[in-house]
């Protein structure tokens, strides 16, 4: 066995399993900025690594964990939900899958970079209606002549999450 796998695998797996978390639960509270966005990019792809020296690393245990029916079975079907997660992602990606999604990115851009005076009516609303759906979703609006993207930009929050709050229908 490779000495560095045998010394490093689990402990690395384990150090950037760890920061993947804590930055994933600041990110998912909203405790955002530029830096830690990219802390947590990075840090995944070297827990991605790991994890996968881990793996070499214990192939055997793993290949026999992977044996039984319950294991089958789980691991099929957190496979299910993250190819799902993906499919349902894809139309929001950069294209680097093969797709070519650009257009729809294009749509998307465009839409939240005019006023919501000139949104809301394009999405059967009033300006009005739109900044309060904005509003009672927590965002501070000052008036029409913002666009979503400068809210999100300003107050660092995620451009889809404002349109969602627009578009969605209002609860009962």
């Amino acid at each position: 066995m490779n000495p560095f796998l045998r010394n490093y695998a689990t402990p690395l797996s384990f150090v950037t399993f760890l920061a993947t978390g804590v930055t994933g639960v600041m990110l998912f509270f909203e405790l955002r900025s530029r830096t830690l966005s990219e802390v947590h990019e990075w840090v995944g792809m070297l827990f991605v690594t790991a994890i996968v020296l881990h793996l070499v690393r214990n192939w055997r245990s793993l290949l026999a964990m992977l044996s039984t029916p319950r294991s089958k079975v789980v691991v099929g079907g957190l496979s299910a939900v993250a190819a799902l997660l993906v499919l349902v992602n894809l139309p929001f990606s950069s294209g680097h899958s093969g797709h070519d999604f650009r257009g729809l990115q294009q749509v998307v851009q465009k839409l939240t970079a005019v006023p919501i005076a000139q949104l809301a009516p394009a999405l059967g609303m009033t300006d009005n209606e739109a900044i309060l759906r904005l509003r009672k979703g927590g965002v501070a609006v000052t008036g029409p002549e913002q666009s979503l993207a400068e809210i999100a930009n300003d107050q660092h929050k995620e451009l889809p999450k404002l349109l969602n709050l627009v578009i969605a229908e209002p609860e009962a």
